[in-house]
């Protein structure tokens, strides 16, 4: 006699389901009647952990990068898995009792109860080749991102992944010196800069894979012609914050967001006066602002707070 209401793993055990034919076949009605029971709540397992899955996929996209983990994605399927189990064995769900009353009287009109069974089995097989062949694609579509991943993807993940203001100077100082001896400014200026435009690196604006490593929030205008995204951003009209769409543009690294910065200011007539600054710091972020490269009207004066924050640091 099977034991179906208490064994959790039962469920989830293939080689099992052979044990199920043979008594469905030379067994007597009531054996007959068991292993269909069990075929029913395996299937019903089965099809609750796809629903459960396809729940937490669509849910993917609004998780906080702060708090994700493959750990974390690793036991909560597990904990999905055993609730399932357990719906399953207890019957509460219901789907089980309905199949097996749908087949049974199936049974009834055709030759006997291994076409019944049959057919369970085959449903079983069904939904378990659709799930693993998702999770092979699945599978696929990672090693495939990851195989053509380069020095710009790891980028990308460092961006949503800053511990720290600290690391945050840290791993973009070697950009910001470079850029910061083009304009002839102080390396921290640029880092601070960059620290209010994306929350310490925080607020990166993302796109499909990930990250689009564009620290200074430069907007993607008819001129250029690379990659972009569009997102939310709080513009100021007046004094008065805005919330609006506008396409930004996106970056393959670090270094290309600070080389784009750099010609952005260069190109465009209207930074001329704030280039010529003399070496001021001051004078180059209040010019670039008057000009038209940020809308909130505290917004120099907020980036030379956050220099003076890095500048305690001691970090360049």
């Amino acid at each position: 006699m099977i034991n179906n209401s208490n064994d959790i793993g039962f469920i989830h055990d293939i080689a099992s389901l052979d044990k199920l034919r043979k008594q469905a076949v030379g067994g007597d009605e009531n054996s007959e009647k068991e292993a269909l029971t069990a075929a029913a709540r395996q299937f019903e397992s089965i099809f609750t952990n796809m629903m459960l899955k396809s729940m937490r996929d669509a849910n993917s996209g609004f998780k906080s990068e702060l708090f994700n983990s493959q750990n974390e994605d690793f036991y909560r399927q597990m904990l999905d898995e055993q609730m399932t189990s357990e719906l399953s064995s207890s019957g509460s769900l219901g789907l089980a009792d309905m199949i097996v009353a749908q087949l049974s009287a199936g049974e009834k009109s055709q030759a006997g109860g291994e076409d019944g069974f049959q057919e369970a089995m085959r449903r079983v097989e069904r939904s378990r080749e659709a799930q693993a062949n998702r999770a092979e694609m699945s599978e696929d579509n990672d090693l495939a991102m990851a195989g053509s991943a380069t020095a710009s993807g790891a980028e990308a993940q460092q961006a949503a992944n800053f511990e720290s203001p600290r690391s945050f100077v840290s791993s973009l100082k070697p950009y910001a010196d470079k850029a910061a001896k083009a304009l002839g400014i102080d390396a921290s200026l640029l880092i601070a800069q960059a620290a209010l435009e994306t929350g310490w690196g925080q607020k990166v604006v993302k796109n499909a894979r990930g990250s689009s490593n564009n620290l200074f929030n430069i907007k993607a205008d008819r001129s250029w012609q690379g990659n972009k995204v569009a997102t939310q951003t709080l513009e100021y009209h007046h004094n008065t914050p805005v919330m609006e769409k506008a396409a930004f543009r996106s970056y393959n690294s670090f270094q290309d967001s600070f080389n784009d910065y750099v010609r952005f200011l260069e190109k465009n007539p209207r930074y001329t006066t704030a280039l010529n600054h003399q070496g001021s710091n001051e004078e180059f972020i209040r010019g670039i602002h008057k000009a038209g490269y940020a809308t909130d009207p505290e917004y120099a004066d907020k980036v030379l707070r956050v220099k003076s924050q890095i500048d305690q640091m001691g970090e360049l």
